[in-house]
């Protein structure tokens, strides 16, 4: 039972944390982009946010569920977890970035990568203080 509360807290953690994020690179970059090529937050508004939920809800058990396990167990030492999952983080930020925005709207818009980085390494880092200040973290001994 602990496991399965442990599980459900990381990944509503998860949702709020990358729903979060995404939105927030949306508000700080995707404004930038001023035109209707882009579907985005100010063009199709609440259902940019539905499908980042949707997709955040099916992406978490097959990523970072057995990943999160994985480093719980390997890796002994919090501050190379936190760390881990702060670099981990602004990985992500990048990738997000390059699949939200093509090189066009990019160089036209003179949108940020760093942004990008800068908002999902702290998303990483609060993911990895909730890992492991959780009163749940009990859960894998």
């Amino acid at each position: 039972m602990y496991k399965f509360r442990y599980c459900l807290t990381m990944w509503v953690s998860f949702a709020i944390l990358f729903n979060l994020s995404v939105l927030g690179l949306e508000i700080l970059e995707g404004n930038k982009i001023t035109t209707t090529e882009y579907y985005g937050l100010q063009n199709i508004g609440i259902i940019f946010i539905g499908m980042i939920f949707l997709t955040t809800s099916f992406l978490y058990p097959v990523t970072l569920l057995p990943l999160t396990w994985l480093i719980r167990k390997w890796v002994k030492s919090p501050t190379i977890r936190i760390a881990f999952y702060t670099l981990l983080g602004g990985l992500c930020g990048m990738f997000i970035f390059r699949f939200l925005y093509d090189d066009y709207f990019v160089r036209g818009y003179d949108l940020q990568i760093s942004t990008s980085i800068v908002i999902f390494s702290f998303f990483g880092l609060v993911y990895a203080l909730i890992d492991q200040f959780s009163p749940l973290k009990a859960a894998d001994k």
